[in-house]
């Protein structure tokens, strides 16, 4: 019997392809084959539009025939304030100039119908990396070579910066003191999350990001209106980061990092976190989707061996009877430092 688990990737250099999409329809700006640093935007869409109707014929007395004849812009161009655009009969009269700035939207019963853009939403790559395709009008994606690790959960905002470790150990809680005042364009690591103080420092301290193991269920509805990303790498609780994250973003101190959230709609997306490396991988992570087997890492999802990591030594196909009494289909897991524990499927999380 096969049996399947909840996985997460922990890759220290892969090929990544990462799509980039607006949430709406835009236009995308990045070419395929360019290479684009974490700050380029590839992508836009305009934020928010207004339509404005000027009633030309009205104003100058013109019949809708007569202003279709008149015009001397066409329907589609973008015309700034001030722009001609009816030519008045008559010798020496000056032509109606447009009143507003905009894209002249429709011609109708003598008026000029535009359409304003506010504002637009840029789309920025948030990592340095290549162009490799274009997802129509929507976005693109991009090809990066470095490290790789999937979020168990994140606040619902996006970021990069300059990596820095600011605790010792992988448990150490989030504290005032981890934040000093060249934070600004810095992603912090830190252990665990369990004090609003220290996040309200984080956030007058303009940090770019926050990457944790752990954060307290009380602190969830702070996190998520602060105004960095906070990513976490193990769940919600006290139980810090698992050691071979910790260990790979140890290593990673002072590299660009990005943090994206999950694409728009799009079912089983993680939010994951990048880093960006020179060295060039052909690997690409394999699909998470499939079943356990002996010599995969798994970390232990629930008490009482809570986010220690081992590896499976044998899978047993008929069910096992449990401390608490249940029955249950299981494996033997062997921890780091030798011992050997019979854990649930249920309570065990692949890592790839």
């Amino acid at each position: 019997m096969d049996f399947l688990t909840r996985s997460t990737i922990i890759s220290p250099l892969t090929l990544i392809r990462r799509e980039r999409m607006l949430p709406d329809v835009g236009t995308v700006v990045a070419k395929i084959g360019q290479e684009v640093s974490p700050v380029q935007v590839v992508a836009r869409a305009p934020l928010k539009m207004n339509f404005q109707v000027i009633p030309v014929g009205k104003i100058l007395g013109l019949s809708p025939a007569e202003v279709a004849n008149s015009l001397l812009v066409n329907v589609g161009m973008t015309v700034d304030q001030g722009t001609p655009l009816i030519k008045k009969s008559g010798v020496g009269r000056k032509p109606f100039t447009s009143p507003v700035d905009g894209t002249l939207y429709d011609v109708a019963n003598g008026n000029l119908v535009f359409r304003q853009i506010s504002d637009y939403v840029e789309l920025r790559s948030l990592a340095r990396g290549r162009v490799v395709n274009h997802l129509g009008n929507r976005g693109v994606v991009l090809e990066i070579n470095g490290s790789r690790i999937q979020a168990a959960w994140h606040s619902g905002k996006e970021g990069y910066g300059t990596l820095h470790v600011a605790v010792e150990t992988a448990v150490t809680p989030f504290t005032g003191s981890q934040i000093y005042a060249d934070v600004a364009k810095q992603v912090l690591v830190t252990g665990i999350v369990n004090d609003a103080e220290a996040l309200q420092q984080a956030e007058r301290a303009a940090i770019s990001g926050l990457i944790a193991g752990s954060i307290t269920a009380d602190l969830l509805p702070l996190a998520k209106s602060l105004g960095f990303p906070i990513f976490i790498t193990s769940g919600i609780g006290k139980q810090g980061m698992a050691q071979p994250v910790f260990n790979l973003l140890q290593k990673s101190e002072a590299r660009e990092v990005a943090l994206f959230t999950p694409l728009y709609n799009q079912f089983g997306s993680r939010a994951e976190i990048i880093i960006p490396l020179e060295v060039v991988s052909k690997d690409v992570v394999p699909p998470a989707e499939r079943p356990l087997s002996a010599g995969q890492s798994v970390r232990i999802v629930r008490p009482p061996y809570e986010n220690r990591i081992g590896t499976v030594k044998r899978i047993f196909q008929q069910k096992h009877l449990t401390e608490i009494g249940t029955w249950v289909h299981g494996a033997d897991i062997e921890l780091a430092d030798g011992t050997a524990v019979f854990v649930p499927i249920a309570n065990l999380e692949a890592i790839f």
